[in-house]
């Protein structure tokens, strides 16, 4: 899942030695409420500010260009097309203060909220802890954190590594949602991302599979917890991984597969072009740009060559559209993932195993679990559940288009999952 926050520029202002410190607040508007923390310490006399939100998926962000003053804070918060200016005056331990969010691209302010914050009394033991480990898989080093909870309910919860290039970074925020509630949580880095040595691009699913394997063993020898008492937990790609792990290891507890297609990558992909391009396309030739654009990724699956790719794309040479279509260098380096395909696997498993789809999600195809579904009636799994959300993207965000100015995990997301494991 993507976090919101990606340059944050925080001036933290009040009077004597600053030890460490958090904060709570929320953004309230309408029946929306998002809350958040702001965590401050002091590391080799500078101070460092960390902010966390699970309803945005961001936990720890650190903060930018920290500087002190008497009685006031403000600092600002940069996204993808959003400015978001805080601005408090403190009054005894807490800060009164408000929100304005600003328009990247025209520079104008939108809209304004009230949002306060509250001081929070620190308790370390209440705190979770995050010890860092590396371990061989495959003939490389990888890297990943276990979050200990502190009251324990004996059972692990490993995230299953997702697409593209991120780390294990995009999934701490459900890691400590999970662990505060009592999990043992395992997430890594994959190879070639953040800490992990290794290529994830060169490799294929069986591959990358292979190293969550290998960390799940490493994940229940360093716990103690057995494989039975472990569940794994993936999305998108991750979840389309969750079955034939499942298949792999069938002494595993159970598996969510979140936001699953319901064929291939290949085919996942394509339909998210086709959702990209719709309107730019237009409905009379919408058809034959899909057939050259699944050219294009086929020859980037290795299942074409790069002759019969410039012979389509010559038959299309004097269309308009053509713009919109990507299509792939000769020397690219093959991406043989695209052509796997997690439905065979749905009816191997025999483990509980929840499946979770957002209706407005515009990546996989919208009949993806019901086809999931019946997959999973052929296995000899007898206890599963399938769950759709309303108003619901492909990173379980929520489309709230009266308040369009955050990422927002759907609540019934999380309270889904929640209820599920809890009946585990």
């Amino acid at each position: 899942m993507k976090q919101l926050l990606i340059y944050t520029i925080l001036f933290i202002c009040f009077s004597g030695k600053l030890l460490a410190q958090s904060f709570s607040g929320s953004i309230d508007y309408g029946k929306t409420s998002i809350e958040y923390q702001i965590k401050l310490t002091e590391i080799d006399k500078q101070v460092k500010v960390f902010f966390s939100s699970t309803g945005m998926n961001a936990y720890e962000i650190p903060c930018q260009f920290v500087s002190l003053n008497k009685d006031s804070l403000q600092f600002y918060v940069v996204s993808d097309y959003y400015t978001y200016e805080y601005l408090y005056i403190k009054k005894n331990e807490s800060y009164r203060g408000n929100l304005k969010i600003y328009s990247n691209e025209k520079e104008l302010l939108l809209n304004a909220f009230e949002t306060n914050l509250t001081r929070n009394e620190i308790d370390e033991k209440t705190e979770i802890e995050k010890t860092e480990f590396k371990f061989e898989s495959n003939g490389l080093q990888l890297c990943g954190t276990i979050w200990k909870p502190v009251k324990s309910v004996q059972k692990g919860l490993f995230f299953v590594t997702s697409s593209q290039g991120n780390d294990r970074s995009g999934t701490n925020a459900e890691a400590n949602y999970f662990a505060n509630l009592g999990y043992l949580v395992f997430n890594y880095d994959k190879r070639g991302t953040g800490k992990s040595e290794g290529d994830w691009q060169a490799a294929t699913i069986e591959e990358l599979c292979s190293d969550d394997m290998n960390a799940l063993k490493f994940f229940s020898k360093v716990s103690s917890l057995p494989l039975s008492e472990i569940g794994i937990k993936g999305s998108s790609q991750g979840g389309i991984k969750i079955p034939y792990i499942l298949s792999e290891i069938p002494d595993l507890g159970f598996g969510i597969s979140i936001s699953c297609p319901n064929g291939t990558l290949l085919e996942s992909d394509l339909n998210n072009w086709e959702n990209l391009n719709y309107i730019n396309i237009g409905k009379e030739n919408i058809d034959k740009a899909l057939k050259l654009q699944k050219a294009g990724y086929d020859y980037l699956a290795g299942n074409i060559s790069y002759e019969l790719l410039a012979e389509k794309k010559t038959k299309y040479g004097n269309e308009g559209w053509l713009k919109f279509v990507w299509i792939p260098e000769r020397d690219i380096q093959k991406d043989y993932k695209l052509n796997f395909s997690g439905l065979p696997y749905f009816e191997k498993i025999t483990q509980p195993i929840l499946l979770i789809q957002g209706l407005s999600d515009k990546v996989i195809p919208l009949n993806s679990f019901e086809t999931i579904e019946n997959a999973i009636e052929k296995s000899k799994s007898i206890d599963y559940k399938v769950i759709t959300l309303k108003n619901t993207s492909h990173s379980m965000t929520v489309l709230n288009k009266e308040f369009p100015y955050f990422q927002i995990l759907n609540p019934e997301y999380l309270r889904a999952l929640t209820e599920w494991l809890q009946q585990k």
